[in-house]
């Protein structure tokens, strides 16, 4: 490996470092005197405090371990021998009284060598992703001032960091925008929107705001992609007009009261509500979001949606036919979810592809079925020849199957009646190291090859 190393032109190992993630190209620099060469020209650099700090060791020895890490970054900063940069990132949590001059140094390295994509990371490491109820997160940071006046910034990325609204009028470049772990008012993402004229992805993250989520047409023009993740604002009111969207996620909890999506080149919308807890008085909030995101041709949704989706005003289909041709149902295939399952397929009449991806049910206080079914008759008295089965549904795909019986008796009902099926893909449930978790579930899986076939074509593959 040396000696191949050492045959490499400089300009070619340079070319690999740079695709390379930087802890290993770190790594690898330290083995090859041609690779520690070749790094000091690497277009991707990234610092991260984790590379360095343990946070279960004393404080004492975490004490040691930032300031090893910042020393590492003052040199290595000092040794770089490139003029162009596609990628720096920093990302740290550290609270040092020459953290702000580190800061400023990493940044104005940075953009002296134009660089395209910048992240600022600076969210505190204990801060939890699943706390539902999290705090009014404060930038510990701001944006340094030179990137204001850096007019070649292409993606930016900036947790606990904070900017001004006022001076972002030279990002005529950037194409997007992620934020997160902080207060973001709307006026601050308007003011994104309107100055920054080939933004076309916006992504949220644990953001929060004391205001209604409205963002009219004149801010949204060229956006195409919005991403909300569990971020709290005051969603009782959710109001978008962005006519060239095609991308729409949501994570979070249900709260809107008010829904408005005019959004008419939208494609694609996932919706997660896997951290809500209460279904009390959701159904016809939930039944309009849906209603909002008919014209969309792949959907992802979560087990809270196919529960409470039937305690809206339809029981057992949209009033309108959805244009969604590829579905994809986040579910544990529990027995509550089998009503929004039914709900879903049968309102998309031009579902080409199913998707079932094996998660944890959604366990929902107040929750009880609308009505009695019987579970073994269920896909017969609520499907029967629903309209996908017979003329479009081609594929259907299973991620981490168990060998449930409420898994087969939905399998079996689809070979049986899915009279145009190509397709079905079993992807048995496996563990980390790829051993199979259910050791009866191949066996189960197998069996499915016997059931009698409505599709002379289909052909089924167990994984």
């Amino acid at each position: 490996m040396k000696d191949f190393l050492s045959l490499l032109p400089l300009e070619l190992l340079i070319l690999i470092i740079s695709l390379l993630p930087f802890k290993e190209a770190v790594k690898n620099s330290v083995l090859f005197k041609n690779w520690l060469k070749a790094s000091k020209y690497t277009k991707n650099v990234e610092f991260d405090e984790l590379y360095f700090v343990k946070p279960d060791q004393s404080l004492e020895t975490v004490e040691v371990q930032r300031r090893a890490f910042l020393d590492f970054i003052k040199i290595w900063i000092e040794n770089h021998k490139g003029t162009v940069l596609d990628k720096f990132s920093l990302k740290m949590s550290i609270k040092l009284p020459d953290v702000g001059e580190i800061i400023d140094q990493c940044v104005g390295f940075a953009t002296q060598r134009k660089v395209k994509e910048l992240t600022l990371d600076f969210a505190d490491l204990d801060w939890d992703e699943d706390d539902v109820y999290f705090g009014d997160y404060e930038a510990p940071f701001e944006l340094p001032e030179q990137v204001y006046a850096y007019i070649g910034l292409e993606y930016l990325k900036l947790y606990s960091c904070s900017f001004i609204e006022t001076e972002v009028r030279n990002f005529h470049l950037l194409k997007e925008v992620s934020l997160g772990w902080m207060k973001v008012s709307l006026t601050a993402i308007k003011a994104l929107l309107s100055n920054c004229r080939m933004l076309e992805s916006l992504s949220l993250k644990r953001c929060w705001s004391p205001e209604k989520f409205i963002l009219e047409q004149a801010e949204t023009m060229v956006l195409k992609m919005l991403a909300i993740d569990h971020c709290r604002f005051e969603f009782d009111v959710f109001n978008i007009n962005a006519p060239n969207l095609q991308i729409l996620k949501y994570y979070g909890q249900m709260k809107f009261n008010s829904i408005e999506i005019h959004s008419p080149e939208l494609e694609e919308a996932d919706l997660d509500f896997s951290l809500e807890y209460s279904c009390d008085g959701h159904g016809y909030p939930l039944y309009n979001l849906v209603k909002n995101l008919s014209t969309v041709s792949i959907l992802t949704v979560c087990s809270y949606v196919l529960q409470v989706i039937p305690s809206g005003p339809e029981q057992l289909r949209m009033e309108h036919n959805l244009c969604v041709q590829h579905l994809i149902l986040n579910a544990s295939m529990h027995a509550d979810e089998f009503l929004g399952i039914a709900f879903f397929l049968n309102s998309c009449p031009m579902l080409g592809c199913l998707t079932i991806q094996i998660c944890p049910k959604s366990d929902l206080s107040g929750y009880e079925e609308p009505f009695y079914f019987n579970l073994t008759r269920f896909w017969i008295d609520f499907l029967g020849d629903c309209e996908c089965l017979r003329t479009s549904l081609v594929e259907v795909e299973i991620d981490g199957y168990r060998g449930h019986m409420n898994e087969n008796l939905l399998l079996e009902y689809l070979i049986i009646r899915g009279f145009v099926l190509e397709n079905m893909i079993i992807n048995l449930l496996r563990d980390d190291n790829g051993r199979i978790v259910e050791s009866h579930s191949r066996l189960y899986a197998e069996n499915l090859l016997r059931v009698r076939r409505a599709s002379r074509n289909l052909e089924i593959t167990i994984f």
